[in-house]
């Protein structure tokens, strides 16, 4: 019998008409939230169903593929530079697949404690892609970095039980 640390973690599915619903709702409540309650600019709901899908499906190149989609998407229906959320979400998206095929990511406990690194990590590279790319000064505010990383952790608390209820084994 292979020991826990030797077999390859099972990858599961969600159902097509969930996946793509929650999507698309993602990005109708960045674009809209925002608008009617101005602290729901912390909120970073494709970062956060990117790092879930990209966790639950455990393959690199899915969770590239769907960080730089839904942060292009994010970027087109934004006023900013088209690309950036497409750059560091792609980035997340792989790092967070990378993470659920190194570790056991099926309990809740340890997926919140990556969620919460990789939020935490996003608005730093975000400011140096900025500043790399553009040669733009990086403005870095900690309050809002802190606030975001906890508001985003706090919504994913909310969001992958929900997401949960929809996936079946591949």
């Amino acid at each position: 019998m292979p020991k826990t640390a030797d077999r390859i973690p099972a990858s599961s599915r969600i159902h097509p008409a969930a996946f793509w619903i929650s999507l698309f709702a993602g990005l109708l409540l960045q674009v809209t939230l925002p608008i009617e309650i101005p602290l729901a600019r912390l909120f970073d709901f494709p970062l956060v169903l990117t790092l879930y899908y990209a966790m639950v499906r455990r393959d690199k190149i899915f969770g590239t593929l769907l960080g730089t989609g839904l942060g292009l998407a994010q970027d087109a229906l934004a006023r900013g530079l088209i690309g950036m959320f497409g750059i560091v979400d792609g980035l997340v998206g792989y790092l967070a697949a990378a993470a659920s095929m190194k570790f056991e990511l099926d309990q809740m406990g340890a997926r919140y404690v990556v969620t919460g690194v990789l939020v935490s990590l996003h608005a730093p590279v975000l400011i140096l892609v900025q500043h790399l790319l553009f040669e733009s000064p990086p403005r870095f505010v900690l309050l809002d970095w802190v606030s975001g990383v906890i508001v985003n952790v706090a919504l994913a608390l909310i969001c992958y039980p929900v997401l949960d209820r929809f996936r079946r084994a591949a």
